[in-house]
Order: C-alpha cells, then structure tokens, then sequence
C-alpha cells in the first residue's frame, strides 16, 4: 500500500512537472507576439496626446481633438500607435528603460538634415520600441515633438541594409527624418530603414 502511495504521488508530481514545463514554453513562445497583440488591441486614441491612430492615415485625416505640445521631445507614429520620447545620449544604453534615441552628431529637426532615430526592435523588457517598424507603409504620418514644436513628415520609402551602409546616418542637403532598427528580430544582421520627408516634399 504505502509502495502504491509513493509511485501515486511520484506520478502525480511528474505531472505537475511537466504541465509547468509546457506552460513555460508556452510563455517563452507567445512572449515575442505580444507587440503583435498590444498594437491590434490598443486603444484607438491616445487621450495623452489628441491624436487618432488610424492605418494608413492621410496627411489631412491626422484627427487632432486636443492638440498639445508635449514638453519632452517625443516620437508619434499614428499608424503603429507608438508614442515615445526621444532620448539623448552618447551611447546606445540610454535605451535600456525603452524609448528612442537621436543618434549622435546628426541632426534634428530645427536644424533640417537628416535626423536619425533609432529603436530596439525587440527586448525581452517589453521594450520593444521598433517591433512594428516594418508595418510603416508609404505616405504614413511621422510626428516629431522638439522643443515645443511638431514636426510633420510623410514615408517616402523602407529598405533593408547591412549594418556597414553610411548611407543610414550621412548628413544630407534636403530634410529628412530616418528611422531604423535591428532585423529580422532578435537578430542584428541588418537594418530595417525608414526615410521619410516633410509633409509637402523635401526642403
């Protein structure tokens, strides 16, 4: 009898064991399609910020119900529903808390020039800035907020280049604004590019 009890209970925590074992793959799995998930069920408005997130918005469908100027730079892209400030700082870890961050020695946007902002596309902090990136279609609306002014920009093109492209970050005579983190996810083989210009064209 006492035999029988043991093996019951040596059955019973081999179950146990191994449902915690599945449930735990099931975690890791899912753990990387949760931008996926938030992106489909987040709220339609950002109330912070009055503006409506709409795909494939159109420079005079931007809906502002209560346009304010944020008091930090920030980083609005409507049609992913990402709403970020942009950080400052010498090196990439300034991103280690999330958000984006304006790459040294380029420009900004007061300045004209190409701006250059980045993000992670991935980390296992749910900071997962990027993730979306590569859902940004033509003639998307890109937001900029720096210092107390909104910069207004329009996707011209995305492409995909190797880490060593100096294209990504050279100074350039029009204006512009580039996006651009690690692809494929987890993987920083390449870089997923976003260009995109002023609304009403290049100046």
């Amino acid at each position: 009898m006492v035999e029988t009890q043991r093996r019951f209970g040596l059955r019973q925590f081999n179950h146990l064991l191994t449902l915690a074992v599945i449930l735990v793959a099931l975690y890791i799995f899912a753990l990387p399609l949760l931008p996926v998930v938030q992106l489909r069920f987040a709220k339609a408005t950002d109330k912070r910020h009055g503006y409506a997130y709409q795909n494939n918005v159109q420079p005079a469908a931007i809906a502002k119900t209560a346009p304010a100027i944020p008091a930090d730079n920030r980083l609005v892209i409507p049609a992913l529903e990402l709403n970020q400030p942009i950080k400052e700082g010498r090196f990439i870890n300034v991103l280690n808390d999330g958000g984006t961050w304006r790459r040294p020695k380029t420009s900004d946007p007061s300045k004209g020039g190409n701006t250059v902002i980045i993000g992670h596309s991935y980390t296992y902090k749910g900071l997962s800035t990027f993730y979306n990136l590569d859902k940004l279609r033509v003639n998307d609306i890109i937001l900029v907020y720096w210092q107390g002014k909104e910069h207004d920009y329009q996707v011209r093109e995305t492409k995909i280049l190797p880490p060593s492209s100096g294209e990504i970050e050279a100074p350039t005579t029009d204006t512009r604004l580039t996006l651009y983190t690690c692809t494929p996810v987890w993987n920083a083989k390449n870089r997923l590019v976003v260009i995109a210009e002023p609304l009403g064209g290049y100046q």
